[in-house]
Parts: C-alpha cells; structure tokens; sequence
C-alpha cells in the first residue's frame, strides 16, 4: 500500500478581485510532499509564495481544489477541526518569529504541546530537549527580547517541531537575518535531517534552496521543477 503525502495540493486555485477585475495568483497547481522531504519553493517577489504557504497550512481556502495534511482535507474539516488539525500534524516558521514576548524561550516552545493537550512537565521535557539540540539550553528562561535574532529564530524551529509534525513549512525563515546568523540557522534546521518530518521553506534565497533536496519554482502560479 503507498505511503499517504503528509501534504498535497490538487488543482489549486487561488483568485482574488479587485472589484473590477480577477487576480490569479495560483492556477491549477499540484504539489506532493512525502515524510522526510526538505524541499524549496522559490520564486520573485509577488510570485505568490507565502499564499501558497498560507494555502498549504490551512491558514486560508482555495478559490477552487483541495490541500491535505496527512490525508485529511481541509475542505472536509470545521474551524475548530482545522486548528486541531494543524497543532498536531504542522508546523510553522515565518520570516518574524512570532514569539510571544512575555513568556520565556521554554514557554514559547512548549506551549504548542500543551494546546494540544500534553501536560505541563511533559510539554517542557520536550521543549527543553529541542532547545538543547538547538543549541540554547543557556537561554531557555530568557524572554525573546533578550535574545539574539538567530536565537529567536532557532527557538520558532523548536516550536514549530515542539508536537513532532509530519510537516514544517517555513516561510523566508532567514529574510530579516544576516548572513553570518542566517548560516546558524541553517545548520540549525541539518539538526533534524535524521528525523522524518517533511520541510518546505519558500524562500527567493538560492543558498537555502540550495540546502533543500528538491527545488521547485512558482511560476505564473504553477510549480515547476528547477
């Protein structure tokens, strides 16, 4: 029996109006990612990259086709089921860290786990493992804004993987850094390649989508190998 895509994307279509006229960003397009998977999206600014990503997690509806994680579509779940479904099954890394910053680098990882239903020693067992392997067990009781911007952006990873999701999309996760600390990032993420959660990173930055194992290009609002 084959193996079901942690992630697929059929016929998508993606149309928005300005009143006056259709703006189509994504047409038709298909994408199949399977567990282990690190692939890279690339594409020029405007070329729809994070509406797709959006799209993929469930963030927003197609105009027309159907995304599913894991097996199950979006389109068949509630609200409610939707966001259950995208704790356990996705993660999420986006170009700002998104850390709350009132709670520390451990709550901020743990606090995924515990949404979804884990106890509050058990969440931060695993929180404290992943920021370890990170590289940031010295920093685990700091709040993000005593953190550097390379370790905010490790600790989102370590969030985004705190539930081990089939699933980690990333969205120019090295964008607002510089390349020294961007390069930290990177080599960051090579700490999870043994594991099988799937990566997708859209990105317009060809030294990540060099790091990936496959390399797809939107284009006219299709994907397209490189």
């Amino acid at each position: 029996m084959p193996d079901t895509p942690v992630l697929s994307a059929r016929d998508v279509v993606k149309r928005y109006s300005d009143g006056r006229q259709d703006i189509v960003v994504l047409s038709e397009l298909d994408l199949t990612v399977m567990s282990g998977d690190w692939l890279a999206i690339v594409g020029a600014s405007g070329s729809g990259k994070s509406t797709l990503l959006n799209l993929l997690g469930g963030l927003d509806a197609p105009t027309a086709g159907e995304v599913a994680v894991s097996g199950r579509r979006f389109g068949d779940m509630n609200e409610r089921e939707r966001s259950l479904w995208r704790n356990r099954n996705l993660g999420f890394v986006f170009q700002m860290h998104h850390l709350l910053p009132e709670f520390s680098a451990l709550e901020n990882v743990a606090m995924p786990a515990r949404i979804g239903g884990l106890s509050k020693s058990a969440a931060e067992v695993r929180a404290r493992d992943l920021l370890d392997r990170l590289g940031l067990s010295q920093r685990i009781s700091h709040r993000p804004a005593a953190l550097s911007g390379g370790e905010r952006q490790r600790v989102a990873i370590a969030r985004a993987l705190v539930n081990e999701p089939s699933c980690v999309l990333m969205d120019e996760p090295t964008g607002n850094l510089d390349p020294a600390t961007a390069e930290q990032v990177l080599e960051a993420m090579q700490a999870f390649r043994q594991f099988k959660t799937a990566f997708v990173v859209v990105t317009h930055d060809p030294g990540i989508a060099n790091r990936m194992d496959r390399q797809l290009t939107l284009l006219s609002g299709r994907l397209e190998n490189r």
